[in-house]
């Protein structure tokens, strides 16, 4: 029995599909290193907004006893706010009228300020500003 050239061999198909496999993967694979990149930048900016949110609650309140124990003084509140601040979050920027204390109704409002440690969005331009977090709280006098 005479084999014929090529016969038994499965067919090479070379020029259509070469490289297309290996292609692929490393499409997917920066498709996913781009998506854990932006599910951790999300998560830590998401981090830190939860974060200060917290500290200006916690600042808010303090500096609500602080006025409303202290004789009405929005100097020791504000400064007792500012304890509270450093405390918790010494890296929280607090600018310009950071603690606005309403003497009418004895409320206290804080804003706080912070740059979230992110890997890309803090350094592009363009999303520069997303890991940028401002948190306003405000709190009242308990009525008990």
């Amino acid at each position: 029995m005479t084999r014929r050239p090529g016969e038994g061999r499965p067919p090479v198909v070379l020029s259509d599909q070469a490289g297309f496999v290996g292609r692929f993967i490393i499409v997917w694979l920066l498709l996913l290193a781009l998506l854990a990149v932006a599910a951790i930048d999300t998560a830590s900016i998401m981090f830190t907004r939860f974060r200060l949110d917290d500290v200006a609650a916690t600042a808010a309140n303090t500096a609500v006893a602080t006025y409303r124990n202290n004789g009405r003084d929005v100097e020791t509140a504000c400064a007792a706010a500012e304890a509270a601040v450093q405390a918790a979050d010494p890296k929280a920027e607090m600018r310009g009228t950071w603690c606005r204390v309403d003497t009418t109704s004895g409320d206290v409002t804080i804003t706080l300020r912070k740059t979230a440690n992110t890997l890309v969005a803090g350094r592009l331009s363009m999303t520069k500003d997303l890991a940028k977090v401002e948190e306003r709280e405000t709190a009242e006098p308990s009525s008990l």
